[in-house]
């Protein structure tokens, strides 16, 4: 699972709906949907995209990231 509105709000965190689409996820989709929430990990991404952004073409070499 890449991306998606499943962030529920703090006071509706009960509602079964927002969850629908993680029934079924495997161990890396789980994994996935808990790290891009991570306040951290989303700061080192913008920070490490900032940084890198034009210095090489990965899709030259075949490479695609989520």
């Amino acid at each position: 699972m890449t991306g998606g509105a499943i962030d529920p709000a703090p006071e509706n965190w009960r509602d079964p709906g927002p969850y629908t689409a993680l029934h079924g996820i495997d161990r890396a989709g789980l994994m996935w949907e808990w790290l891009r929430r991570d306040p951290a990990y989303v700061a080192w991404y913008a920070q490490a995209s900032r940084m890198t952004r034009g210095l090489a073409d990965p899709a030259r070499w075949g490479l695609h990231f989520r």
